[in-house]
């Protein structure tokens, strides 16, 4: 026989290997037709093979940010499903854009919005299907219920995380412009409410243009509140960006708000559907802060008791009032601790409640028939203010405030706004709601065992008639102010201190 050549080899060999690949490929496709009655089922669990175990994508159970009912189904399906499963994380990727009505969170699971997600609340209130109250009713007729957006009762391990976005679509509510304020429509959806929950957390959403309160912890224990964007709009009504009502042990930190209502509001609301707890132990640090209203508030619907409070290392800026303690019902606000704040407040239009005051704390009645209860032991310690208005303490009788000490508080008092002064703000209250009184440095009356020490008062270049004394005390038994307070009179020939 010939022996073969080289080239007889490679000719050989490549036709075993072709005849190989030819038999390897003829039982590839046995396989894939044997499988292929299997092809629906494997569709049917991929979302769960296509993620981490824990992780579901709202876009695997059907959001298409087409249709608000069954876009809000399917995020509620993704909530189920992950909590039937014991818990994990509902991943809204980015990009993602939807209108949704209520989306309820279950026990163990984490609502997380990637960079770039937006859940918009629906136009329609008549869409949502979970409810909270109002903190409190005066109108006739019954109780108007007002929808959540994103709501959780009697969870526990619950959370919303996540850079992206939660839009409460609040010009959907507005039934007329104004150059300071709107008028809105009376049910309006919360954008966040939590009821009874336990172990709670949100961290890093923004949470945009409330049409009514925009995160409201109600009978909550053990919260943390961290690094949130609230971003309302100046002229909306009621939106405030945290309530934390008759709940406990809640830390709040490095937050940024921005609302037309309070920007933090502790609150013990009479409208608190049986729940009678107070709320207790909160933490309040860091935040950067601008509002029509308040920056932080305790009370004034306080039926209950607020108690054990520490504010600390925050900025007011661009504010109607700055810090406050007020009391309306019979509720007990006591042991809270201001500390290290900078504060700049000024005059707004007067449909906004405050008349630049950087401090106030008062107890005056919500209605003739409201009786009231008590605040006491308050601290400000290290605070320093540019207001158009002084510290406020303030009780229409004795009684209901006692134990307030002044530390270290700097206040420079200067009419830098357009609008009126000359007026305190003492809403809501029937009987003398926005006195006409001249504007001191310290206010004070009806108030016990009042502590001013190492405070300083001066006047801005701007003194209108109604600025006044460095220090205005009446009705105030066991006033102790000492040698370190310094201030003058706002004019000439004017005592700096008014005791009476």
């Amino acid at each position: 026989m010939k022996p073969l050549s080289s080239c007889d080899w490679r000719n050989r060999a490549g036709r075993v290997r072709w005849i190989a690949g030819g038999r390897a490929r003829q039982s590839v496709i046995v396989v894939l037709l044997l499988l292929a009655p299997f092809r629906q089922a494997l569709e049917a669990v991929a979302p769960a093979m296509n993620q981490r175990p824990g992780i579901y994508n709202v876009m695997d159970f059907g959001l298409t940010g087409h249709d608000i009912l069954a876009d809000t189904a399917a995020i509620q399906k993704a909530i189920d499903t992950c909590a039937r499963n014991g818990g994990g994380q509902v991943v809204v990727p980015a990009g993602t854009e939807a209108t949704i009505a209520t989306v309820e969170l279950k026990s163990h699971v984490d609502l997380h919005l990637e960079r770039g997600a937006l859940l918009r609340g629906s136009p329609h209130h008549g869409d949502f299907t979970r409810f909270a109250l109002p903190p409190v009713w005066f109108e006739p007729g019954p109780v108007e219920k007002l929808g959540v957006i994103i709501y959780a009762e009697k969870a526990e391990d619950i959370a919303v995380t996540g850079a992206g976005r939660i839009d409460g679509n609040h010009l959907a509510y507005v039934t007329a412009t104004g150059p300071f304020i709107y008028r809105c429509a009376l049910a309006r959806p919360f954008t966040v409410v939590f009821k009874e929950c336990r172990h709670v957390l949100l961290r890093d959403v923004s949470l945009t243009n409330a049409a009514f309160w925009t995160l409201r912890l109600l009978g909550c224990d053990d919260a943390i509140i961290e690094s949130l964007r609230i971003d309302a709009d100046l002229k909306m009504p009621n939106n405030d960006g945290i309530d934390i009502d008759r709940s406990s042990n809640v830390r709040i930190h490095g937050c940024h708000i921005t609302t037309g209502d309070d920007c933090i509001s502790l609150k013990a609301t009479p409208l608190s559907e049986g729940i009678t707890r107070p709320c207790e132990n909160v933490v309040i640090s860091g935040c950067t802060l601008v509002s029509r209203s308040s920056g932080i508030v305790m009370g004034c619907d306080a039926s209950g008791d607020i108690r054990d409070v520490v504010v600390s290392d925050c900025t007011i800026k661009d504010s109607h009032r700055g810090v406050a303690v007020r009391l309306s019902f019979e509720g007990t606000i006591e042991r809270v601790l201001f500390s290290n704040l900078v504060i700049e407040t000024k005059i707004f239009d007067p449909m906004w409640w405050g008349r630049g005051e950087p401090i106030q704390v008062v107890a005056m009645p919500w209605t003739r028939q409201s009786r009231l209860g008590v605040i006491r032991d308050i601290r400000f310690s290290n605070l320093i203010c540019r207001s158009e208005n002084g510290a406020v303490v303030f009780a229409d009788e004795p009684g209901h405030i006692e134990n307030i000490s002044f530390d270290r508080v700097s206040i420079l008092l200067d009419k830098t706004s357009a609008f009126a002064g000359g007026q305190q703000d003492f809403r809501p209250n029937e009987t003398q709601p926005m006195p006409v009184m001249g504007t001191s440095g310290f206010l004070l009356r009806h108030a016990a065992g009042v502590t001013i020490s190492d405070c300083s008062i001066r006047w801005g270049p701007n003194r209108p008639d109604y600025y006044e004394y460095a220090l205005d005390a009446e009705a105030c038994p066991q006033l102790a102010v000492g040698k370190e307070f310094t201030g003058d009179a706002a004019h000439p020939g004017m005592p700096a201190q008014r005791l009476k």
